[in-house]
């Protein structure tokens, strides 16, 4: 048998074509993904010029990420008091108090919005460990803190969260990385519901440069979480965890527990029993670990019109709350 032309020349005709296709392919994939970049760039430069692009999604929370912008753009100076907790650390405390009552005090308000207890003991460990000079932490917790605790409490990723506050790595970078077009959707709406519901309190959704979240409205969203769910132990059991880790630091630790409406009270716990455990569940977590307890709805300090809701209170009274808590720190922290 004989063949027409050598073997090589064969090889070489095959080649020419699938060298061709695998080209063609290339240079498609390469338009695609210019074309998925560009369709990408035009979604969030347009979000951005309109007023509706949420902030990076690092925690995939909206409250939760612009707390963490916020503290990008406003670096802290070597913080050495820290509070820490839910919306009522962030809302219920005035750094400023703090500050003028202790003299070497540099208070930050690291409270971030919807946190379960072991999630504030994330972030609160997460702070610590950028500013080792912090002597003092102040938990202000509330008993929605407490419903439920499963998981490792992780609220980010803490390397992208110190690349993006601390080391100021492009914004657009953590788009692109965490894009997810659901979760854009929803934290567009809930974007969208927060300035819906600040527009109903009269107020603007700004920080102190502490970071506080000032609730400085006359007007109010009644009682608003109706029946508290049940607690669940998790939380009391994260909640020692922490108050052990602080003390083996040489760190002072207090805990208050917020002031709740009296009209609550009196609608949804008519005898005391829920308010009873929960103060009870929060002593037995933190006995033996040094750490200091106040339940502040015992004092009977924050009247009924000072609230804007059941757990949270005007600007105008978080000083006197703040004041109080002060009084019973009993330290300047150490410098």
């Amino acid at each position: 048998m004989t063949l027409d032309r050598p073997i090589d020349s064969v090889d070489a005709g095959v080649r020419g074509p699938v060298a061709a296709t695998a080209g063609r392919y290339i240079v498609a994939v390469l338009i695609g993904a210019i074309a998925a970049f560009a369709a990408f760039c035009t979604l969030y430069g347009t979000l951005y010029f309109s007023g509706y692009l949420p902030p990076p999604p690092l925690t995939n929370n909206v409250c939760a990420d612009e707390k963490l912008v916020f503290l990008r753009k406003n670096p802290p100076e070597d913080p050495n008091f820290l509070v820490v907790g839910s919306s009522v650390a962030w809302r219920n405390i005035d750094s400023e108090v703090i500050a003028r009552q202790l003299p070497d005090a540099r208070p930050l308000n690291a409270g971030f919005c919807g946190m379960q207890q072991h999630q504030s003991a994330f972030i609160a460990e997460w702070m610590l460990n950028r500013w080792p000079a912090v002597r003092q932490v102040l938990l202000i917790v509330s008993p929605l803190d407490y419903t439920s605790c499963k998981g490792t409490g992780r609220v980010f990723d803490p390397t992208d969260a110190r690349r993006f506050v601390f080391e100021r790595y492009a914004t657009w970078s953590f788009y692109l990385r965490y894009f997810d077009p659901v979760s854009l959707n929803r934290n567009i709406k809930r974007q969208a519901a927060d300035r819906e519901q600040a527009r109903i309190l009269k107020v603007d959704r700004s920080f102190t440069k502490y970071g506080d979240g000032p609730l400085d409205t006359n007007e109010n969203r009644g009682l608003f979480y109706g029946v508290m769910p049940e607690t669940d132990p998790a939380c009391f059991a994260a909640l020692r965890t922490m108050a052990i880790k602080l003390a083996h630091q040489g760190r002072s630790f207090m805990v208050v527990a917020t002031p709740i409406h009296p009209g609550w009270g009196h609608q949804y716990d008519a005898h005391g029993a829920f308010r009873a455990g929960f103060s009870k569940a929060m002593e037995t977590a933190l006995q033996g670990t040094g750490a200091k307890f106040w339940n502040a709805d015992d004092a009977d300090i924050i009247k009924a019109s000072a609230f804007t809701d059941a757990i949270h209170i005007r600007w105008s009274s978080a000083g006197k709350l703040t004041a109080e808590i002060v009084q019973r720190l009993g330290s300047t922290p150490a410098q």
